[in-house]
């Protein structure tokens, strides 16, 4: 599928288009650009899609179809913007907060932190009123819940936490970018300053003044801190490891043990993806299995993990313990065995205590997620999805597999990128493929996995 290429005139086509059409301001988007670029975009997507399906595209020219796309995608923004909900939101200066104003006079002009910030901070940038008075501080690295924020600080619910799209992560690193240009900061410089945690409060109200500008552009309203470990995670955990990087992380475990916050901070990573580079380097040293499991292989898991526990398909409680001594007895890297339980192994059991085994549930995935018009994973429910009575048996991870697989198959079919398939160009490909019996081995095989484990 042929989508035209996002133009740098976009944010210019935005509002004189839209001007011109009586359609901007738009109702309840105010000036937000960035929300209006992304439903054009999206609607280009869907333009293309309902062009492709036409039988004489083959005949027009790229130049004729680009037209035609656009034409339909401004017709179908305006239509959105005049009807469509989109966040309204009530915003306010950032130097309307007391400990801003306070810490804009006691900034160090020659840390690179406080350049960002006092940058920021000098241009008063609107934020919004409410995630401003929720200026809550993370003075740890990993990921907080939405249940934790309501218990521990009362956050409402119109706050939206976690469920990142890819479209936003975008707007995240490109306003990174934009500040750093601004302030004259070079990127090793940036990155050296948000790998370090906050070390109090004032430290981690810093971070949320950059997170502030990070969440421009960004329709919902979110929090600072949020957007701003968003980037930390984004940037740090980036890059494939170098030779040196493996040898100096074997080298500081071996002197220093596994302490990653402190390798962290010399090899400006996350403490997360340096355990788990670790463990990989540990399981080609130890010359582990690699490659497709067989029937013994999945067989001699499943006895082992409910020599763990027992009722692990109503419990789940398998220690990290309990994976190192399966991954040891199965001569596999404790990922991998943990990946073949949580996506094949235990995904069967279940479907075969539901009875469910033979269920080709695609067909009823791929509808409810066009009736609830659920075009991203952060938008499912995933468990309150396993519990409808036509995915019985099935785990949120499986589920989620299919929806990936089907998207997979979608953007080679139609030449897209992931983030590009929505449901309804999932439901397209559905309908225009034919389905593949599964072979008789596969069948044989779950047949006799099934076996052993009764």
């Amino acid at each position: 599928m042929f989508v035209p290429a996002l133009s740098a005139n976009m944010r210019r086509w935005t509002r004189v288009s839209l001007t011109s059409l009586g359609q901007w301001p738009a109702p309840g988007l105010g000036q937000n650009v960035a929300a209006a670029q992304q439903l054009y975009y999206c609607s280009l997507v869907t333009a293309s899609h309902r062009l492709d399906s036409c039988s004489l595209v083959s005949s027009l020219s790229q130049r004729v179809k680009t037209a035609q796309i656009i034409s339909i995608a401004e017709a179908e923004v305006c239509k959105k913007l005049s009807t469509a909900p989109i966040h309204d939101v009530a915003r306010c200066p950032i130097m309307s907060c007391e400990e801003h104003r306070e810490i804009k006079d006691s900034l160090d002009k020659e840390n690179s932190l406080d350049l960002l910030v006092g940058h920021i901070l000098e241009t008063n940038i609107l934020v919004s009123s409410l995630a401003l008075q929720h200026n809550i501080v993370w003075l740890t690295a990993p990921r907080i819940t939405k249940t934790i924020l309501v218990r521990d600080h009362s956050l409402p619910a119109s706050i939206t936490v976690g469920r990142v799209t890819s479209a936003t992560d975008n707007l995240i690193l490109n306003n990174w970018q934009d500040l750093l240009a601004s302030v004259g900061v070079t990127q090793e410089m940036g990155k050296r300053e948000i790998q370090c945690l906050p070390t109090d409060r004032t430290d981690g109200i810093k971070r949320n003044i950059i997170g502030y500008f990070l969440l421009q552009g960004i329709p919902e309203v979110r929090l600072a801190a949020e957007s701003f470990q968003r980037l930390r995670m984004k940037i740090l955990a980036s890059g494939d490891f170098s030779e040196v990087e493996d040898r100096e992380i074997i080298e500081f475990v071996e002197k220093k043990g596994k302490k990653w916050s402190e390798l962290s901070g010399k090899m400006e990573r996350i403490p997360g993806v340096l355990r788990n580079r670790y463990n990989v380097l540990k399981s080609k040293e130890a010359l582990v299995t690699e490659g497709e499991y067989n029937l013994e292989d999945d067989c001699s898991i499943v006895s082992q993990v409910f020599k763990a526990d027992k009722d692990i398909l109503t419990d789940g409680n398998v220690s990290r313990t309990d994976w190192e001594e399966i991954g040891h007895v199965s001569n596999r890297s404790v990922p991998s065995v943990q990946h073949r339980w949580i996506y094949y192994l235990e995904p069967t059991l279940r479907r075969y205590h539901a009875g469910t085994l033979d269920t080709d549930v695609r067909e009823e995935l791929i509808s409810y997620l066009v009736e609830n018009k659920l075009n991203y994973p952060q938008d499912i429910d995933w468990d309150k999805l396993v519990k409808l009575p036509d995915f019985a048996g099935h785990t949120s991870t499986s589920l989620t597999r299919l929806r990936a697989n089907l998207i997979s198959h979608a953007c080679r079919k139609y030449s897209m990128k992931y983030d590009q398939v929505t449901a309804d160009v999932i439901q397209h490909y559905w309908h225009n493929t034919k389905r593949i019996k599964p072979k008789q081995n596969q069948i044989e095989r779950t047949g006799a996995l099934v076996e052993y484990y009764i």
